[in-house]
């Protein structure tokens, strides 16, 4: 029991990026993949620096483009600050990617925030492994869910209770508790919430989902 809460104590996300939108898409991305883990958004490096004294981020997700930090000391900076711990660069630029080409760092890991969103969740979870952070598992679907326990999971995705979904797919909320039962076992999934993300993950592997990137274009 206590290793398991001193691993769960490491398993802390830093997100560090000043505009607000873009934060808030990156923390539900690893909520979604790494449920368990504890996650810090920053809007400085400065401000990450200084809760890092005392605390140990297992993964930092950052922009480029800190307004605290110069573009030509950013990788020396974080090298100083997190050494050792994976890096994922929201700004697939020539001037960062030709920084991590000079200095050879494979624990960094750059990309686009106009990244396809399924390719963007593989990095997260690419960046997540590498900090032995625990990823919420996608089993293969061993058996396909009905069009009726579809229609519940999207509702419960929507956050609505049983009796609002028997209220608005007319059945009873007895048929509701059943669907959601059998949803539980064939996706293998603890809870409702889980249900719904493993259910998600499933059909962009399937279909490629065309999510938007965290820009609002």
């Amino acid at each position: 029991m206590g290793k398991r809460l001193e691993s769960l104590e490491r398993q802390i996300v830093y997100v560090i990026d000043d505009h607000p939108i873009i934060s808030f898409g990156l923390v539900e991305m690893v909520k979604d993949v790494a449920p368990h883990a504890r996650i810090r958004q920053f809007s400085t490096l400065k401000e990450a620096a200084r809760f890092a004294i005392e605390e140990f981020p297992a993964l930092i997700i950052t922009d480029f483009h800190l307004r605290d930090v110069q573009p030509e000391t950013f990788i020396g900076l974080f090298e100083t600050l997190f050494p050792e711990i994976p890096v994922l660069i929201t700004a697939n630029d020539e001037k960062v990617m030709g920084q991590l080409r000079r200095h050879q760092l494979d624990r960094f890991i750059a990309f686009s925030k106009f990244t396809p969103f399924a390719k963007m969740m593989e990095l997260i979870r690419v960046g997540l492994s590498q900090a032995k952070i625990d990823l919420l598992q996608i089993p293969a679907v061993s058996k396909a869910l009905t069009q009726k326990q579809v229609e519940v999971l999207e509702l419960i995705g929507a956050g609505r209770s049983n009796k609002e979904i028997a209220q608005l797919l007319k059945i009873s909320v007895k048929t509701v508790k059943g669907h959601v039962k059998d949803i539980l076992d064939r996706l293998k999934a603890k809870n409702r919430m889980e249900a719904s993300i493993i259910y998600r993950h499933t059909q962009i592997q399937k279909h490629g989902s065309p999510e938007p990137s965290l820009h609002n274009n």
